[in-house]
């Protein structure tokens, strides 16, 4: 028994063959029951729509009455179709006056926050107040005539480095 596992470890090739011989046979009792009768065959999506498409047809031409309905069944329809309609708009009132108050809600709050953004934004806006300091505000030739008294007031331009001013 010794010597038949070792000439099998000793030819990897045969032991390929004999696991590709038992795939194909695992691979064929698969297709045999999937061939069963018993099982209902596959069908394309479009051929199902069809299908169903037909039976719809179908059982709307056998739910047509063939002789008129009596006048008090359309009565009492209606009554019912009444009560439904008066049903549904009084949910629909009280779902409206609903959310009319969430509204009414809804503007108060943000009138309050509006308000008190207010408030602070005046309290910081003050000009006595250390956190708001209004600073110095340049205008162009202000600008342009600090620009000149920087160059006339600093070193020559010869003596400034020429790394510096091309940064």
């Amino acid at each position: 028994m010794g010597d038949f596992i070792d000439f099998f470890l000793k030819n990897p090739f045969l032991i390929i063959v004999l696991i590709g011989i038992l795939t194909s046979m695992l691979g064929k009792k698969k297709q045999q029951q999937q061939n069963d009768p018993n099982t209902p065959p596959k069908k394309k999506w479009q051929e199902v729509m069809r299908e169903l498409q037909g039976e719809m047809q179908q059982g709307n031409q056998q739910q047509r009455p063939a002789a008129p309905a009596p006048v008090r069944k359309v009565e009492q329809q209606a009554a019912q179709a009444v009560e439904v309609i008066d049903e549904t708009t009084n949910d629909a009132n009280k779902r409206i006056a609903e959310l009319r108050r969430i509204q009414q809600k809804y503007d108060q709050e943000r009138l309050y926050q509006k308000a008190k953004a207010d408030k602070i934004t005046s309290a910081i806006s003050d000009n006595s107040s250390p956190v708001y300091r209004k600073g110095p505000s340049f205008g162009k030739k202000q600008l342009i005539d600090g620009i000149i008294m920087s160059e006339v007031l600093g070193p020559p331009r010869a003596k400034r480095s020429l790394q510096r001013s091309r940064r």
